[in-house]
């Protein structure tokens, strides 16, 4: 009797710990779940951004050739060069207003020459303040009225 009320103590007590492992194993079986998940989603999240990466630098490849293959901007080569660009250039047709005063006359035709490959810088003249333009050709300056694309003055460096 001894023996199967100590069987019967020791079935009991591995029922309760099979039990034990059983939830323990369940608990296991949940967090791996989790954790499947958690690593499917970073998965995922590292596909995506893979691909963000490789848009961004292929983005940055064409910027590159872009940059390369254009050319740089210059100083006009002559005076005659300068003279035809301007008088391609419709700047002088815009109608001064408070809106659209010197300076901004001179700011459209330095953004316009940028557009074009030159290089035209942008002064204020110490006579009455006057915003103009400045095309440098070799070793002369010329000064350039935006407004009516006269020459205002020419000087050597």
């Amino acid at each position: 009797m001894f023996y199967r009320i100590a069987l019967l103590l020791i079935i009991l007590v591995a029922s309760w710990h099979l039990g034990q492992v059983s939830c323990e194993l369940f608990e296991v079986k949940m967090q791996l779940g989790a954790a499947e998940n958690t690593n499917a989603r970073l998965l995922e999240d590292l596909a995506m951004r893979d691909s963000e990466f490789l848009s961004l630098k292929q983005e940055l490849k064409a910027l590159h050739q872009l940059v390369n293959t254009q050319e740089q901007p210059r100083y006009f080569k002559s005076l005659d060069e300068l003279k035809a660009w301007l008088a391609e250039d419709d700047t002088n047709q815009i109608q001064y207003s408070d809106e659209f005063n010197c300076i901004d006359f001179a700011l459209q035709l330095q953004e316009r020459a940028l557009a074009d490959g030159y290089i035209l810088s942008t002064e204020v003249l110490p006579i009455a303040y006057h915003w103009a333009n400045i095309a440098v050709i070799g070793d002369a300056f010329y000064i350039i009225e935006p407004q009516d694309d006269r020459i205002l003055f020419e000087g050597e460096k």
